[in-house]
């Protein structure tokens, strides 16, 4: 069987022809579902991947799935409408097809609520007989496929290697209505056992792997069992944790010991402090003084923030970027939502000013500002993860954002 997968891009980010991919190439990451359906495939099939960050998206008579991330909604639309009356009917699936449940718009055909890869089965057989059903509803409890690499198109980055140890959600309650693993299995969750984990380490031929667990605090003996039998296999380890990965001392011992090269902090980290901050010394000390931990134990620190586009009040984003300056942090994603609570589209655009949170990225993302931690790092975490992984993934935030893009 043909197999048409196509990933949606949002409006700031699609491919124009004549105009190289907007993005720094170290975010232009492939679909994680895609890569999980091609695992799936049988022998003789064959899978065309095709991502609107990189190049145009064209029908043909294949079977034909659209991811649909969240707030493309709109682009869908577009998309489903142009396909339909050109006749292709593609199967939608995805986080934001998810959350539609039993309300799709009108506009919308077959569709996957939940996880891809439960249906796939079905969905396949009735592709095969050319009886498509309307809706698709996996089961709500995670099972787990490994990614398995596909072609991708030359301007995207085909070094990237995930893995999860765990599936589900451990979010911090603000921002679950946007993690797919939510959308997908609610409360239920799904812990790997660490024989399987390693037999499928061992398979990946590079050493730098990103962990897509949402916290590595959240089961901290679990994940201490599984990093104290991963730190032999000599791997570099990008990961997710929250606030309460400073109560577990031993863990972030192990985590350094494992190879662990960057721990981006969740949102739980700077919640309810970063504002407080702004006036509160001994706060931005407290919260320095838990960045610099990880960093003496030769780990880069990012961190996740979401924050009102348009608060109650006026906000002085320099004064905030000012502290986060202060707490050292090496890496910020910030977001910021809307007053209806969806995501908004906070993007660079000349003389931004200190009253826009735009500025906040300007100012962590400065060449002066990216060029002192340059400076001092390298006592901290030493040279070659200074060269190796903050100057790269510096130069690639600071390129998203100066070329229009929300979020990496």
């Amino acid at each position: 069987m043909n197999v048409l997968a196509v990933a949606l891009a949002d409006e700031s980010q699609r491919f124009i022809k004549g105009y190289p991919p907007k993005g720094a190439r170290l975010f232009l990451q492939p679909n994680i579902e895609v890569m999980r359906l091609a695992a799936l495939l049988r022998p003789g099939d064959d899978l065309r991947y095709l991502d609107e960050r990189v190049e145009p998206s064209e029908p043909d008579s294949s079977l034909t799935l659209v991811h649909i991330g969240l707030g493309q909604a709109d682009r869908a639309r577009e998309l489903l409408h142009d396909w339909t009356a050109r006749g292709c009917v593609p199967v939608v699936f995805g986080p934001q097809a998810t959350s539609w449940q039993n309300a799709a718009p009108s506009w919308c055909g077959p569709r996957v609520v939940g996880d891809l890869t439960d249906v796939w089965p079905r969905l396949r057989a009735d592709a095969e007989s050319g009886s498509l059903q309307p809706l698709y509803r996996a089961s709500g409890n995670p099972g787990y496929v490994a990614p398995r690499p596909i072609k991708l198109n030359i301007e995207m980055d085909s070094d990237r290697q995930t893995i999860q140890f765990v599936r589900g959600c451990f979010c911090p309650e603000p921002v679950k209505p946007f993690c797919p693993e939510h959308l997908y299995y609610g409360t239920n969750t799904l812990m790997r056992t660490p024989e399987e984990i390693i037999g499928e380490v061992i398979t990946l031929p590079r050493k730098r792997i990103h962990l897509l667990d949402d916290d590595v605090a959240a089961l901290p003996d679990y994940y201490h069992e599984v990093f104290n039998r991963l730190r032999n296999y000599h791997r570099q380890w990008v990961v997710n944790a929250s606030d309460r990965l400073f109560d577990h001392p031993r863990l972030i011992r192990l985590l350094a010991k494992a190879g662990t090269k960057i721990v981006y902090l969740n949102e739980s980290f700077l919640s309810g402090r970063l504002e407080r901050a702004v006036t509160d010394h001994r706060l931005v000390h407290r919260l320095y003084r838990r960045v610099k931990s990880l960093q003496t134990s030769k780990m880069l620190v990012g961190a996740r923030l979401t924050m009102p586009a348009q608060p109650a009040s006026p906000v002085n984003y320099d004064k905030i970027a000012s502290v986060l300056r202060q707490i050292d942090l090496d890496f910020i994603e910030p977001r910021f939502l809307a007053t209806d609570g969806s995501l908004a589209r906070v993007t660079y655009r000349p003389m931004v000013t200190d009253t826009e949170p735009a500025w906040l990225k300007n100012r962590f993302y400065s060449m002066e500002t990216i060029a002192d931690r340059m400076m001092r790092r390298p006592r901290r975490v030493g040279f070659f993860t200074t060269a190796v992984y903050l100057l790269p993934y510096s130069a690639a935030y600071r390129q998203s954002f100066l070329e229009g893009l929300p979020w990496p």
